[in-house]
């Protein structure tokens, strides 16, 4: 049934969103295009120079505006299958109310996952096009080669662990990211009957702004304390076994909202 439950909560997201990745595309494309004529030796005119640094300023907020559509889309679908009149029909269907909460955090991080990936791939396409007198030259390529030649024979097997774990950390703060929002979402259809949408949004920036002043003073802290204290020479180690207790923390607090969002949708929602 998760399988099922996945497939329709997928379709309902990426029917609207593969239009925003691929209009990012393009509008990256023609960003490098920019870049590359306004860097280059020739002079164009000042009218067509004025709409190349304009276009390349519309694809940064377009690719900020990609990232909120994407969210959008995951929460409107989170909002509108559990809490408006689809709900009655949502928690009346012969399934777990953990299947429907987890294919909505699956989902829900696979296209955040996807986003960020096309947006990595947007942002090497524009320099790729706008830099690739400089970038694709053999002197540039022999660098780059011998930059990563170096960081394979300082790094040695602990290039592949940090590459696992910077992933692992970002999936696992995607998830808590949804999670969170989740939270607020839920939070708010339970306190109240009108204007969900604001008091969730209220809620969200509330407590956020508290958890982002909490987190950067530990993070301060807590990074000149583990600084001073890193042997000066073998530091690939720790620093591994730090970015797996980051990752555990981020699991540990994941753990922790799902099951405040579950309780909170199998104890106290009231459709009625």
């Amino acid at each position: 049934m998760l399988k099922r439950l996945l497939k329709y909560d997928l379709r309902a997201m990426l029917k609207y969103w593969w239009i925003a990745a691929i209009s990012s595309f393009v509008m990256s494309i023609i960003a490098g295009g920019c870049v590359n004529m306004l860097i280059s030796e020739y002079e164009e005119p000042v009218a067509l120079t004025i709409l190349s640094v304009l276009f390349i300023i519309v694809d940064i907020i377009g690719l900020s505006a990609f990232t909120l559509i994407s969210a959008i889309l995951i929460y409107v679908r989170f909002y509108k299958n559990f809490f408006t009149d689809e709900g009655y029909l949502t928690f009346t269907l012969p399934v777990k109310r953990t299947a429907l909460l987890n294919s909505k955090l699956i989902s829900g991080t696979f296209v955040m996952l996807l986003t960020t990936v096309v947006a990595i791939i947007n942002v090497c396409i524009t320099v790729a096009i706008g830099f690739w007198q400089e970038l694709f030259v053999p002197e540039a390529l022999e660098g780059m080669a011998y930059a990563i030649e170096e960081a394979q024979k300082a790094l040695g097997v602990y290039l592949i662990i940090y590459a696992v774990e910077i992933i692992a950390l970002f999936v696992t703060a995607l998830l808590c990211s949804v999670l969170f929002i989740s939270i607020c979402i839920t939070f708010a259809s339970i306190i109240t009957k009108k204007a969900r949408v604001i008091t969730a949004i209220g809620i969200y920036y509330a407590v956020n702004a508290m958890v982002n002043g909490i987190t950067q003073l530990v993070y301060m802290i807590g990074l000149d304390y583990v600084v001073m204290r890193l042997p000066e020479n073998n530091i690939n180690g720790p620093v591994a076994v730090i970015g797996f207790g980051v990752i555990l923390l981020f699991a540990l607090i994941a753990s922790l909202l799902y099951t405040l969002e579950y309780w909170m949708l199998d104890r106290k929602l009231n459709l009625a």
